[in-house]
C-alpha cells in the first residue's frame, strides 16, 4: 500500500483541534482531543509533550495566522498600536483559548518577536529602560482585559432608577461589539497617553 502524501498526524493538525474543541466550549482534554482527531493517545504524545506542548502548538498555530504586519506609518505610536491590535484581535477570537495560552511559558520565536517589536517601539518612544517590561505587560494584560470583556452580555449596566447618575449617561451608549471596540481605541488612547507622560 503506497504511503499518504502528508502525515496523518502533526502538530499543526492537533492545535487546530484543540482550538475548535475550546472555542466550542469544550474543556482541553486529552483523550476527547485523541478521540476528535481519531487517533491513540499514544500517537497524540508522539507529537506534542501533554498538554502544555498542545498549548504551545495552539499558540504557534495562532502566532502564524495573526502575524504581525509593522505599518507603513513609521512613528512609535501607530506601531505600538499595530502590534497590540495583533494581540486583541488573537485574543477576541479566541477568547476561550486564550486563557489557556496564559498558563504556559511563551518560547515560540513568531510570539516572541511580535513582542520584542512592541519592546522596541517602547524604546523608541523614549520610555526609561527599566519601565520597558512591565509597560509591555500591561498592554499585554490590557487586550486580553479587553478580549474578556467581550463575553460580556450585551446590557452590563442595569441602574434600578433614573435617579441613579449612570442612568444618563447609558443613553445612546453603544452595546455589544460596538462597545468593546470603543473601549479599545479608548484604553489604548489612555495607555499611550500615559507613556508619553513617562518620556523623560
Amino acid at each position: 500500500m503506497a504511503r499518504p502524501v502528508s502525515p496523518l498526524l502533526n502538530r499543526k493538525k492537533i492545535a487546530h483541534a484543540a482550538i475548535e474543541m475550546i472555542d466550542a466550549g469544550h474543556e482541553l482534554k486529552i483523550q476527547p482531543l485523541a478521540k476528535k482527531l481519531g487517533v491513540s493517545l499514544s500517537s497524540l504524545y508522539h507529537h506534542v509533550d501533554g498538554r502544555d506542548g498542545i498549548v504551545h502548538a495552539m499558540r504557534e498555530v495562532l502566532s502564524s495566522e495573526y502575524e504581525f504586519t509593522p505599518p507603513s506609518d513609521p512613528t512609535w505610536k501607530a506601531a505600538l498600536r499595530a502590534g497590540v491590535s495583533t494581540l486583541w484581535r488573537l485574543y477576541s477570537d479566541h477568547p476561550r483559548v486564550m486563557i489557556h495560552l496564559l498558563g504556559v511559558t511563551i518560547h515560540e520565536p513568531e510570539t516572541l518577536r511580535l513582542y520584542e517589536s512592541l519592546v522596541a517601539q517602547l524604546r523608541q518612544a523614549g520610555l526609561p529602560e527599566e519601565e520597558i517590561l512591565t509597560t509591555l505587560e500591561v498592554l499585554d494584560a490590557f487586550a486580553f482585559g479587553v478580549a474578556l470583556d467581550a463575553l460580556s452580555p450585551a446590557k452590563i449596566f442595569a441602574p434600578e432608577g433614573p435617579e441613579s447618575p449612570m442612568a444618563d449617561l447609558l443613553q445612546g451608549h453603544p452595546t455589544g461589539r460596538e462597545r468593546n471596540e470603543r473601549l479599545y481605541e479608548r484604553g489604548l488612547d489612555i495607555i499611550i497617553a500615559g507613556i508619553e507622560s513617562r518620556v523623560p
